[in-house]
């Protein structure tokens, strides 16, 4: 008998402890509405740490904006997509067009995916310009995650894009993904504690867009590595956190219904600190008190966190002054945004509308 409860109490444990298996079952369908939490306060957070059976807690994380993504199937996105994507994706879901390119107006877009039992693929995106439809798809998809995925699972994606835009310019996107299962664990958000597993992504990524109306290209090499703790049956990743080398850190969790109308960065603005005019026509101003000379990082996101300016090791002196950011040479879309101003392990914000 004692053998025997030994036994189930050995059973019982191992079970406990054992990693799961993702497979593309765990992944969105349509039909499907996940709700997300944006934070962007994350220097206490050290999203690189990682092993066997291992606990992450990030039960701190603050969210600045929440976001809803709603999976729908190819023949619910406009039929005009169609012929582009209907043998090549089975998924999709309604995007920002100016996460696609910055100086797209209110268009209509979409992005497509492709769930196989192999893999989960990014196949491109689809905009519609004055009822026209373009598809910029990828010519190799980007694969996200490799299945069956387990502690120790690699994969390499290399996919790519080259599109005339008429009217607007032209866009290429070059991207090289190198991703890993490098542990496995429960992880602990504000929504939850869940087992998951954890996919670090290394991802090398030129972009380049030529702006007919500036007659001018616009090169960008990003590189950023993607952390992702990834459960059974969630759809979305429980959380990932993307670490830019160029705009910082951001994460991006599953999450339940927040007030994110007044938060910590609220509670952070400094005396002095001001931004004028708002809202914002060319150039903003961001005015500071300095009690002493320092050093300080700027940057300006858009209520989904996407960064739009990004300069660091601004020299501030000691006293009352005003940093003027020359918006017009940026092409930001009209709407809200976040100005950041990083001093030490300090952050003070203000919001303005453009």
């Amino acid at each position: 008998m004692k053998k025997i409860f030994a036994f189930l109490l050995l059973l019982y444990i191992t079970d406990s402890y054992a990693q799961i298996t993702i497979s593309n079952t765990d992944m969105p369908s349509p039909g499907d509405t996940i709700r997300t939490s944006l934070s962007i306060s994350n220097e206490n957070f050290d999203f690189t740490r990682t092993g066997e059976n291992y606990t992450w807690d990030f039960s701190g994380l603050t969210p600045f904006s929440q976001d809803v993504d709603t999976f729908i199937s190819v023949v619910e996105t406009p039929v005009a997509f169609w012929p582009f994507f209907i043998t090549s994706a089975n998924l999709a879901t309604k995007v920002n067009p100016a996460t696609i390119l910055p100086s797209l107006p209110e268009l209509e877009a979409y992005r497509f995916y492709n769930n196989t039992n192999a893999s989960y693929n990014d196949v491109g995106y689809g905009i519609l310009i004055t009822g026209i439809p373009l598809p910029l798809k990828y010519a190799n998809a980007d694969m996200i995650y490799k299945f069956p995925m387990n502690n120790g699972t690699t994969h390499e994606s290399a996919s790519g894009l080259e599109v005339l835009i008429p009217d607007m310019g032209y866009i290429m996107i070059d991207r090289n993904r190198s991703s890993i299962v490098d542990g496995w664990g429960s992880l602990i958000t504000p929504y939850g504690t869940f087992e998951v597993l954890r996919l670090k992504s290394i991802v090398s990524e030129y972009d380049s867009m030529y702006i007919d109306s500036l007659q001018q290209g616009i090169p960008l090499q990003r590189n950023y590595i993607e952390y992702q703790w990834i459960g059974k049956n969630i759809g979305l990743p429980l959380l990932s956190a993307t670490v830019d080398e160029m705009f910082g850190t951001t994460a991006v969790y599953v999450d339940s219904i927040r007030d994110v109308s007044v938060g910590v960065f609220e509670n952070q603005i400094a005396k002095g600190f001001n931004i004028f005019p708002n809202p914002v026509v060319d150039n903003v101003n961001i005015q500071f008190d300095s009690n002493e000379e320092c050093l300080a990082d700027i940057s300006i996101i858009d209520n989904s966190g996407k960064y739009w300016y990004h300069e660091k090791s601004i020299r501030l002196a000691r006293g009352n002054q005003v940093i003027t950011l020359p918006l017009n040479t940026i092409l930001m879309p009209s709407g809200g945004y976040l100005v950041i101003v990083k001093i030490d392990n300090q952050l003070f914000t203000s919001r303005f509308v453009k």
